[in-house]
């Protein structure tokens, strides 16, 4: 009995799904892509292509600022302030000229793990032109406070 009254307390104490405060990316500049919904496991980043992003004269942009935009609605979707990319399966289904605008929508496929699935949609109008798996790793400190590269020269020598 005393169990059910542990199960259902925590239940409450999830996070209110329509009211999530950004935790992850609050530096990034705007050329990866603008916030258009936050909600607990879900974002949406709407990117705007710019001459910047072209890669010729027929105003292809570079698949680079696409993965961009798609990674940051991904760590979004995840807002752990921990939680860094470390791989991806993606999927570039249609090519993006200047002028196109791209809705991401990143949706986290699991939680409360310290490797997590976020699936990631993009699309021009109603044409899906992008489609990923991104897969995020959450730890308990920053990466950057772990010393990774101090440690492995210590131990090459």
């Amino acid at each position: 009995m005393e169990d059910d009254f542990e199960e259902e307390e925590e239940l409450l104490s999830k996070p209110d799904y329509d009211e999530v405060v950004q935790r992850v990316c609050h530096n990034i500049d705007p050329i990866n892509g603008t916030i258009q919904e936050l909600k607990y496991g879900e974002a949406k980043v709407l990117l705007e292509t710019s001459a910047k992003m072209v890669t010729d004269k027929s105003g292809l942009v570079h698949s680079g600022n696409i993965f961009s935009s798609a990674a940051y609605a991904s760590l979004l979707a995840v807002n752990h302030p921990n939680g860094i990319v470390i791989g991806s399966e993606v999927k570039f289904l249609a090519p993006i000229e200047l002028g196109n605008q791209i809705t991401f929508a990143a949706k986290t496929l699991q939680e409360d793990t310290k490797k997590r699935e976020v699936k990631v949609e993009g699309f021009v109008l109603d044409i899906k032109v992008f489609d990923a798996i991104f897969y995020i790793a959450v730890f308990e400190k920053h990466v950057l406070s772990l010393h990774i590269t101090r440690e492995l020269n210590k131990q090459m020598g």
